[in-house]
């Protein structure tokens, strides 16, 4: 036979030399097909992940981004981690979907945002369960000292995950409501001593700074194939963890992380362009410098005058109001959170 694994794969109808003529023979044994699925999956996730390594071992240089460095500032000695977060709604919306929140314990710094489906009755309470209960089961593994690598960011993330939509499930039952009318999407950062790691289900952007001051991905929105369409936490079943809850682990330390609902993303991310042949439109994903630089040095200049915390969170929520054109005429909601240490 000596046909490539890869080649087989490809067709969901396998050829075969027998008697020296070639098939098609149509797999008929339900286990074969089982497993060639199996098989499939398996490459798809190989091929993403050897796409996120190729991403994050290209060389940093002002041509790799396309865009120009913006130097970070230093922040006063011992300071610790300095942050930005807010949700804000919508233009003319009447309430606000969004939910986050940010923790700083120790040397980490735990990033979570949620954003509430628009046309879901109770979005809203989705995002404020999921947030909470992420919050506290992540700090919980952070007090215990959890140390994380791939494998284990990629378990426990995973499961916990599911852990908040089955008990989001168990709270609809509860209250008798539609489980489905609860769905929101969700996307958790952690910065630790030597490490940043990301989990998401749907929509959003996170980022991060690498060791030569550029900004960086750390995670791939989950477009579906209609416009504005993704998937929601609501989704999640355990068949389906591997395939909706997408991880990245880097295996070292970062000066700053940014997580954000898709509101603001056009704002302070290049999410359009069109690819070499520039017949087709691409999202290159790409975090901006000098957006990201900009506001970053904003927090180190507040953070040296002790700008207090909640002062701090009023100007950002008053920035994310109205602080450019498009933020101020953006009618999705609006969260973006910033941590950011020596």
């Amino acid at each position: 036979m000596g046909r490539r694994l890869q080649d087989l794969m490809s067709r969901s109808v396998i050829q075969l030399k027998v008697n020296q003529s070639w098939g098609p023979f149509v797999i008929n044994c339900v286990d074969c097909a089982s497993h060639l699925n199996v098989i499939k999956q398996h490459e798809a996730r190989i091929a993403e992940l050897e796409s996120m390594v190729a991403e994050l071992t290209r060389p940093a240089k002002g041509g790799a981004t396309g865009q120009p460095l913006v130097p970070i500032d230093a922040l006063p000695p011992d300071s610790g981690w300095a942050h930005l977060k807010a949700s804000v709604q919508g233009f003319r919306k009447p309430f606000l979907q969004d939910a986050h929140d940010l923790v700083i314990e120790g040397e980490n710094a735990l990033l979570i945002v949620c954003d509430g489906a628009g046309s879901l009755k109770h979005s809203k309470v989705g995002a404020d369960f999921v947030v909470k209960h992420l919050s506290s089961k992540f700090l919980e593994l952070i007090k215990a000292g959890e140390v994380f690598n791939q494998e284990s960011w990629t378990e426990r993330a995973r499961s916990l995950f599911l852990e908040a939509t089955q008990a989001l499930k168990a709270k609809s039952q509860k209250d008798r409501h539609n489980f489905s009318d609860f769905g929101c999407t969700c996307i958790v950062v952690l910065a630790g001593p030597d490490f940043v790691a990301c989990a998401h289900v749907g929509d959003g952007r996170a980022g991060y700074l690498d060791a030569s001051g550029h900004w960086r991905a750390l995670m791939t929105p989950h477009k579906g194939a209609l416009a504005n369409s993704t998937v929601f936490m609501t989704m999640l079943e355990p068949a389906s963890l591997e395939q909706l809850v997408r991880v990245t682990f880097i295996p070292a330390r970062t000066r700053a992380v940014v997580a954000l609902s898709d509101g603001p993303e056009d704002v302070c991310w290049k999410v359009s362009t069109f690819d070499p042949s520039g017949q087709k439109v691409i999202d290159p994903n790409q975090p901006s410098n000098e957006f990201l630089g900009k506001i970053a040095n904003q927090l180190v200049a507040y953070t040296v005058k002790n700008v207090p915390q909640e002062k701090l969170d009023k100007l950002w929520q008053d920035f994310l109001t109205e602080g450019t054109p498009k933020l101020k005429t953006q009618v999705d909601d609006k969260t973006l959170l910033l941590a950011l240490r020596g």
